[in-house]
């Protein structure tokens, strides 16, 4: 085993300046880009280093340039879910590709990603959460979130990427030409029996989802940062296999029951083949923060619905009622009442229904009941949300081992404990 172990790691040194294709490149855009035409370029920077076996290959801050590759459509149900929010330019499918990497003595490499979609807010989420562990890639300053909200107000408006951006670029050919990486740590056989209470960095290799994942579907996650001993002896490379199942998924339902699952990790696979037995459990993941996702105590992932909802549709059920109001002036002539209609037309059309209401009392009526009634079937009626974790998506896994298993192959089922 050590033989095999000292070859690989001599491999590993020599290969460590190439990272192979399928690794993602995570780049934020440096600044706001409104969306124009294909072909448009942007810029943006690597949010997390990358790592070949034990040692960094491509720092964080990189500057990675690239271009808008495509321009789609709409989906038919977001434009009517956004025509009856009075937004009637909703986001069209925008896709990214990343050309070129600059290195810091100013040197470019070519790159060839796959198209990916941009994610305006991604967040960080903790099995125990903390202020550190739960923070937002993008947070640009209050001034710009102001601007970006006031303008997604207005029905027609021009689609943007704001700054942080985030976009996951898949390398679809390896990158060569990098300089030498800077290693991390003595190389040494792996010493996995110390993993208890360890956290890895991983990403997954197998999508999971509440709506399509079953009890006992295999997970497969690979390790994307080296982990090291106190006293800096290399414990897992990076591109460790960590093999595991689905012990829990539940669906989401009708009347807004949000879906829930549940995966651990019962092997890690070395890069020289042995297998050691472990207890890995999902301790973080990173995702859109529009999916509302939260980990339980337990490690699983679910969808969580924010408590606004409950706010929102109780605003809209009383503007409706309050439609029907008449207010009249000391000489009992009806007030034209211009905030009541300004407020009944805004829960049914936004901005564009605060205008409309303004010509007609019954059109204002009809405006916040259909808003009224919107609100309450999609926070109350409607199918709840599925918690989706594609391929690619960032996990932390705490670990801990089962007993020194690297030398031989175990079977692929085994008991949890």
């Amino acid at each position: 085993m050590r033989g095999c172990w000292v070859w690989l790691t001599i491999a590993a040194a020599a290969l460590a300046q190439t990272v192979p294709s399928g690794v993602p490149l995570r780049v934020a855009l440096e600044r706001r880009v409104a969306i124009k035409r294909a072909g448009q370029p942007i810029q943006g920077r690597l949010v997390d280093p990358i790592y070949v076996f034990d040692r960094e290959v491509l720092s964080s801050g990189s500057v990675v340039e690239g271009h808008i590759a495509q321009i789609g459509g709409v989906p038919a149900r977001r434009r009517l879910a956004a025509i009856l929010s009075g937004n009637f330019t909703p986001p069209r499918e925008v896709r990214a590709q990343f050309d070129a990497l600059v290195l810091s003595d100013g040197s470019r490499l070519s790159l060839s990603t796959s198209l990916s979609r941009g994610t305006a807010h991604t967040v960080s989420i903790a099995r125990r959460p903390n202020r550190a562990a739960i923070r937002a890639f993008t947070a640009p300053g209050k001034m710009s979130r102001l601007k970006s909200y006031l303008l997604g107000m207005l029905p027609y408006h021009r689609q943007a990427w704001p700054a942080g951006t985030l976009f996951n670029g898949v390398l679809q050919a390896p990158l060569t030409g990098l300089p030498p990486g800077r290693v991390e740590a003595r190389t040494e056989d792996p010493v996995v029996v110390q993993l208890k209470a360890q956290e890895v960095g991983a990403r997954l290799l197998t999508p999971v989802s509440s709506a399509t994942s079953r009890r006992g579907a295999p997970v497969e996650a690979v390790v994307t940062r080296p982990l090291f001993s106190a006293d800096h002896g290399l414990l897992i490379p990076e591109g460790s296999r960590l093999l595991g199942e689905v012990v829990e998924a539940q669906p989401a339902r009708r009347f807004h029951r949000n879906g829930k699952v549940r995966f651990v990790f019962h092997q890690i696979k070395l890069p020289a083949g042995g297998v050691q037995g472990i207890q890995g459990y999902l301790e973080g993941v990173e995702a859109d923060f529009d999916a509302h996702l939260a980990l339980d105590p337990e490690g699983a992932a679910r969808a969580s619905s924010p408590k606004t909802r409950f706010i929102f549709a109780a605003i809209s059920v009383a503007a409706a009622g309050l439609s029907f109001h008449q207010d009249y002036n000391a000489q009992g002539v009806p007030d034209q009442d211009l905030a009541g209609r300004a407020e009944s037309g805004a829960v049914g059309l936004g901005l564009i229904g605060t205008l409309l209401a303004q010509t007609s009392r019954t059109l204002a009526s009809g405006i916040a009941f259909s808003g009224a009634g919107f609100s309450v079937y999609s926070n109350f009626i409607a199918r709840g949300e599925d918690v989706v974790l594609p391929v690619n998506t960032p996990v932390k896994v705490s670990l801990g081992a089962r007993g020194d298993e690297a030398g031989g192959e175990q079977p692929a089922r085994r008991g949890l404990h």
